[in-house]
């Protein structure tokens, strides 16, 4: 039995908790970008919100098979190209560099023309009528024109990052970056840079972020014809966020500065149910005494799109490594070439998390995405990486350099190369050791990733717009890197410095004045005797 005084703790901190919770948000959650990849993180987020008692009206591609209370799905399914189990070797391929003008013509753009759909009109009309919501959580990416939500709304507006922060973000929402200790997300590089590295970065930096801002502004003309006018630029309606959720964390990314409003939660997406295996696969790994490799490129890459000799060489691999088995996720099984190993089984999807948990898994081989790096790390799996775009290229040498992973050029794939990869991972012991040792670092937390953006989504709901602003979004660039002030001081060195001259000029021509005088007096005195 709990003593009185234990019983009045008790309410005390039950009433504490309840001071700071809040009524039950309207939301509406605005996911238009049509990666599986990314709406991953977001699915997650609105259903814990659901849970919470919030009321969410969710705008997305991948609208949920069941129900679930206080969520409303308004599908865009079929508004853009299907890309989940649909990128061939070939299309990846035009993104191996970061070209702005193609990811905002492949990306950016499309997204935008999205407004136009029915089911994006008929959420203008009815907002003409009544505007019901509290907050907007949108993903945010290369479609700033979704941004002008916040202020058609008048709401505090939430961004959810599915990768690291990307550097365009940095100033508008007011974050310091260093590009001397902070490599940008696009450069490759590691911290600590020598001088040649940090000046790589630096003009990467810069020039990656004016090619997004130059790029960008087509976008102006959907905010305008949807939105109407009044509203600013597209490359400053980030500056509308009130908060931004970022999928990074510092044991992965490395240490780096924040502002208030921007909010580390990687490893959000990730929910250990205890989900059951299928029998079949559970009967494979189970069995798989000797140990298996699991093989996945993400929910977009079809691998048996691949060239046939890069197949002919990951089979070549597969059967040198038996008697290990491999589980291989493949969209068409039936389109892979013949010849596959006896040690490899094939299906179209796995339940990933629960696979790389299973004791037996020794390896993932991986594109490297970030999702998919964060679920091996969860289940302490080192990871054969396998670049293929975007940021997978930065994830696979971070993952390498700190020996959790291996890194393999997919173009240079050979049986020589690939296998010789794989059993670097599976015979030393140091990946597996720095894997598990990472596991703990990433989820070693005051609260879990889902739990803290929940607390500052609800924390901006009860404190309101700009509540986590920096003062510095609202300052012009001279003022935020200091030139006036550093202008100042230095005319006030210039002038301190010309008086001095002034002064010393004055003292060395009474001194050489003194001294012609002296000598004249000398030499009159010299006559006189």
């Amino acid at each position: 039995m709990l003593s009185t005084q234990s019983k009045m703790l008790t309410i005390l901190i039950v009433l504490a908790c309840s001071s700071q919770s809040i009524d039950g948000l309207r939301i509406l959650g605005l996911f238009p970008l049509h990666g599986k990849s990314h709406f991953v993180m977001c699915e997650r987020l609105v259903k814990h919100l659901a849970q919470q008692g919030h009321q969410l009206d969710v705008y997305s591609h991948f609208p949920f098979k069941k129900p679930i209370p206080n969520h409303k799905d308004f599908s865009l399914n079929g508004t853009l190209p299907a890309v989940v189990n649909n990128m061939t070797y070939d299309f990846f391929k035009q993104f191996q560099s970061v070209d702005m003008a193609a990811m905002m013509s492949n990306v950016g753009n499309p997204v935008c023309e999205l407004l136009s759909t029915p089911v994006f009109q008929d959420l203008f009309k009815s907002l003409e009528k009544n505007q019901p919501y509290d907050l907007v959580i949108i993903e945010v990416f290369v479609s700033n024109c979704f941004l002008a939500w916040g202020r058609r709304l008048n709401v505090p507006m939430i961004g959810v990052m599915t990768s690291t922060l990307i550097d365009w973000y940095n100033e508008p929402l007011g974050n310091p970056f260093n590009p001397a200790a902070t490599p940008g997300c696009w450069s490759g590089l590691f911290h600590p840079m020598n001088f040649w590295e940090r000046l790589i970065n630096t003009i990467m930096y810069h020039m990656i972020s004016a090619q997004f801002n130059y790029h960008i502004k087509a976008q102006n003309k959907y905010v305008e014809q949807h939105f109407g006018h009044g509203y600013p630029d597209v490359t400053e309606l980030p500056r509308d966020l009130d908060l931004l959720l970022v999928n990074t964390h510092h044991s992965l990314d490395g240490v780096r500065a924040f502002t208030p409003a921007i909010i580390p939660v990687g490893g959000l997406h990730i929910v250990d149910d205890g989900e059951k295996l299928p029998e079949k696969v559970l009967k494979w790994l189970d069995e798989s005494k000797d140990g298996c490799i699991y093989f996945s490129f993400g929910s977009m890459v079809r691998i048996e799109t691949f060239p046939k000799p890069i197949l002919a060489a990951i089979y070549a691999t597969f059967k040198n490594i038996a008697p290990v088995r491999v589980l291989m996720k493949i969209a068409k099984p039936e389109d892979l070439p013949p010849g596959l190993p006896s040690n490899v089984m094939t299906q179209s999807w796995f339940s990933q998390l629960q696979v790389l948990k299973h004791k037996n898994i020794k390896a993932f081989v991986t594109h490297g995405g970030l999702m998919s790096t964060q679920e091996s790390l969860y289940a302490g799996v080192p990871m054969i990486g396998v670049p293929l775009f975007g940021d997978q290229h930065l994830n696979v040498r971070v993952q390498a350099r700190q020996e959790i992973a291996v890194f393999v050029n997919h173009e240079e794939i050979t049986e020589q190369s690939f296998t010789a990869a794989v059993k670097e991972i599976l015979n030393n012991p140091i990946y597996k050791k720095n894997a598990e040792s990472f596991s703990k670092k990433f989820f070693d937390r005051p609260m879990s990733p889902i739990d803290t953006a929940t607390f500052w989504i609800e924390y901006v709901a009860r404190h309101g717009k700009n509540a986590l602003r920096s003062p510095v979004v609202d300052m012009p660039w001279w003022q935020v890197n200091l030139i006036d002030v550093y202008g100042f001081i230095l005319l006030v060195l210039i002038i301190i410095g010309y008086i001095i001259k002034v002064v010393v000029k004055k003292i060395l021509k009474f001194c050489c004045s003194s001294k012609s005088e002296d000598k004249r007096s000398k030499k009159a005195a010299k006559k006189i005797q």
